[in-house]
């Protein structure tokens, strides 16, 4: 028998006794197919559809999982630097987990969710909710073997921190942000409009997060919650960061032409020629982005005997400080034999050669938008400041610096933008051009390498040095294997100093010091655990290359 407002007196009861305490059970106010129940800290709100079902099946499984919630999950986490996508992620791990703890607790649970699983999920179907659908399914049945590399991956993770503690909430978090960035890489685009959490059973989980943009808002009426809180939030901030996280339109793009280089396959131990195709772009920064560049300084102008050198001699010259005796001979023996004599018989001190030639080549894939503190500031952010701190100290210096950024869209496309050529003024124009770049897609940081080694090789510096400023490991969605694009950077800052390029890195990633020595070896890589430190970071790396 149904209580007045539609809801049968046993759920209640069935929650209570599974959560340890009073929990009501109420309708929801709206009745659609595609509603999800809502979770509060003392009550379920459930949709018509599962209140009303005869077999009770979809009333029990929604019961045991809102009792999981309130047994095993924090509620209301801030989602402060979060994306709406890693934000559905970890909520989609979150399900998986404390049902994963509750079945452990109550054996007899998993035959109430399992009726909710039986049916085949499309495989051809590349949606964001398809992706989270198909791991949930294979997470509850550890059994089911999906095929997609995402989802494998996905159910792997889980496993592996499953048999080390379950407990464990920060860990899963940050598996959801990992898996989060993965989807981003492929492109798949997170609608949170169309987003409904799978099974039906499962509530929205609103349960688990506080949003900043409702912190100053008191707890909703039971009967005014029309839909689950975080539809809207999500779709104010997926509308203000864009698709991806890109931040609105970005700057125009200038292609200057395309450079077929090859790549190593660690697995035939051969390179495939002209395998990846680099398109070198430059970025015209919009009138908003200079606008808005501080003043730059102008450079402290360096003394002339600063700039010349009185080693290097320029010889044969109309005018100087001296003879030429060479020309001075040549111009006798013409002299001599009737011929007219060339008149270029002084030599003077020529300009040094600049010691130092330094291109810093910043990774732009999509995962630079992440933030990295409290106030919001991405991984793309520092990389800017660093780079233009940089810049600015080294403008009055005799060692040439280019500044140039890099994202990849599979080995058809990798975009090599040129922000700051050698021998280019840093500029206001210049300025604007490195705030206004965008970050997006993925890292295959081999060719991007060879494309620097190849810009470092015209440059007449006694000493050529590539600095590379990433905050993760090479990927792209058309490489599977994870070793093979670290194998084949490895192999280009190898082939870099065949050419006399020393390469160098900075990465933000503290969890991936393996892969980076692997890649740089012993001596040519630091780790900014302290993001706000990569300036510094920085820094230091050049002035030892410079001395070395």
């Amino acid at each position: 028998m149904n209580t007045p407002g539609g809801v049968p007196p046993w759920m209640a009861l069935l929650l209570t006794g599974l959560a340890g305490r009073p929990v009501g059970v109420q309708p929801l106010a709206i009745d659609q197919p595609s509603a999800r129940g809502i979770l509060v800290n003392d009550r379920l709100l459930v949709p018509a559809a599962v209140a009303q079902d005869e077999d009770q099946r979809e009333g029990r499984a929604a019961v045991a999982h809102a009792a999981a919630h309130l047994l095993y999950s924090l509620p209301a986490q801030p989602t402060q630097g979060l994306k709406p996508m890693s934000v559905a992620v970890i909520a989609a791990l979150e399900d998986a987990r404390v049902e994963r703890l509750a079945m452990r607790r109550w054996p007899g649970l998993r035959r109430w969710w399992a009726a909710s699983y039986t049916s085949a999920l499309a495989d051809n179907d590349l949606t964001f909710g398809a992706f989270l659908a198909r791991l949930a399914h294979t997470l509850f049945d550890p059994a089911t073997h999906d095929g997609n590399y995402w989802v494998d991956k996905g159910r792997r993770l889980f496993e592996a921190q499953a048999r080390t503690d379950l407990h464990d909430r920060a860990a899963f978090r940050h598996m959801g942000s990992l898996l989060a960035n993965d989807l981003g890489q492929m492109r798949v685009r997170f609608e949170p409009e169309q987003y409904r959490v799978f099974p039906a059973y499962r509530d929205d989980n609103s349960y688990l997060w506080t949003f900043p943009e409702r912190n100053d808002v008191p707890p909703p009426d039971a009967q005014s919650l029309e839909a689950p809180p975080q539809r809207t939030t999500w779709a104010a901030r997926e509308e203000a960061v864009g698709p991806g996280g890109d931040q609105g339109s970005g700057p125009e793009e200038i292609e200057l032409g395309r450079q077929l280089l090859p790549e190593w396959d660690r697995r035939i131990e051969r390179y495939r020629r002209d395998w990846c195709t680099v398109v070198d772009m430059f970025v015209v920064a919009p009138d908003r982005a200079v606008a808005a560049t501080i003043a730059l300084p102008p450079p402290a102008p360096r003394a002339a005997s600063a700039r010349l050198s009185r080693t290097r001699q320029l010889r044969r010259q109309t005018e100087g400080d001296a003879l030429d005796l060479d020309a001075v001979v040549e111009v006798l023996v013409d002299w001599r034999l009737g011929l007219s004599p060339e008149p270029r018989l002084f030599r003077r001190p020529g300009r040094e050669v600049p010691p130092t030639s330094l291109l810093v080549l910043l990774d732009l894939s999509a995962s630079a938008n992440d933030t990295c503190d409290d106030r919001g500031t991405t991984v793309l952010g520092l990389e800017q400041q660093a780079a233009l701190s940089l810049t600015q100290q080294r403008r009055a210096d005799a060692s040439r610096l280019a500044v140039h950024g890099f994202h990849s869209n599979t080995r058809a496309h990798v975009t090599y933008q040129r922000l700051l050529d050698f021998g280019e003024p840093f500029d206001a124009r210049a300025a604007g051009r490195l705030a206004a770049v965008r970050a997006r897609y993925s890292t295959r940081m081999g060719a991007a390498i060879r494309r620097a080694t190849a810009v470092l090789a015209d440059e007449s510096g006694t000493r050529r040095n590539l600095l590379v400023v990433t905050d993760g490991m090479p990927s792209d969605i058309d490489s599977f294997d994870p070793r093979y694009l670290i194998e084949d950077a490895r192999m280009a800052v190898i082939e870099a100093g065949r050419h006399g390029v020393r390469v160098q890195c900075v990465t933000l990633d503290a969890h991936g010091e393996s892969p980076v020595r692997r890649i740089f070896g012993w001596r040519n890589y630091r780790i900014a655990t302290d993001p706000r430190a990569l300036a510094s970071h920085l820094q230091q790396l050049q002035a030892r290359a410079a001395a070395a």
